[in-house]
């Protein structure tokens, strides 16, 4: 019985001491931050971003903290960090889509998917200006983005900007100098449709505010 006894310390003082050798000696020690899903962010600033460098300790890496950092850049949407051991760490981030974008008199404020401003930066391929607004408004932003998401790609090519002095006046302006009157952002799906049907037919504005009953003036 004491034989085992002394055993058992002898196993449990083993597993201490490399225990604590693994947590405050760099055994295993990173040596790779790879970084993925990144396109408006730099892997440099996500790296930073991180506070893990190369040389410190894989054990006492914190994976969460790290991407709890990194989800606070501005572009970043969502961020997931791994440890792969003996020495690589994984950084997966998930931008935002700047799908509008609002001039004010410090610049252009980019305005994601769910209507929120993020960045004040120069507006990338595909941002709608969005006129009307006098001060960042999420409900409007959130409003006229799902209106965005509503339109084919044809009509989406042929959108210039969006004016929307409050939620329920939205009215899009195309490149060819037509408006289509859209209103508030309900029944969305079906005015896309009514309005590309509508657009077929001569006009210069299109009231598709209630997609039952379009009407077209010169």
């Amino acid at each position: 019985m004491r034989g085992r006894t002394s055993w058992t310390v002898g196993v449990l003082a083993t597993v201490i001491c490399i225990g604590f050798i693994v947590w405050f000696a760099p055994v295993l020690q990173v040596g790779e931050i790879k970084v993925s899903g990144a396109k408006q962010t730099t892997e440099a600033e996500i790296v930073a971003a991180t506070g893990i460098v190369p040389g410190a300790n894989m054990v006492r890496v914190d994976p969460a903290g790290a991407a709890q950092k990194v989800a606070a850049l501005p572009w970043v949407e969502r961020a997931h960090v791994e440890r792969h051991l003996p020495g690589t760490v994984v950084v997966e981030v998930a931008e935002r889509n700047a799908v509008l974008y609002a001039t004010r008199s410090d610049g252009d404020h980019l305005i994601d998917a769910r209507g929120v401003p993020f960045i004040i930066a120069d507006p990338p391929v595909g941002a709608v200006e969005i006129t009307g607004t006098s001060e960042d408004d999420p409900d409007v932003f959130a409003g006229v983005a799902s209106v965005l998401e509503s339109l084919d790609n044809p009509l989406r090519r042929q959108l210039a900007r969006v004016r929307a002095p409050d939620t329920y006046e939205i009215t899009l302006f195309l490149l060819d100098g037509r408006e289509i009157y859209w209103g508030a952002p309900e029944g969305n799906r079906d005015k896309a449709r009514a309005a590309a049907a509508a657009l077929s037919r001569a006009g210069r504005v299109y009231n598709v505010s209630d997609p039952v009953q379009v009407t077209v003036r010169q």
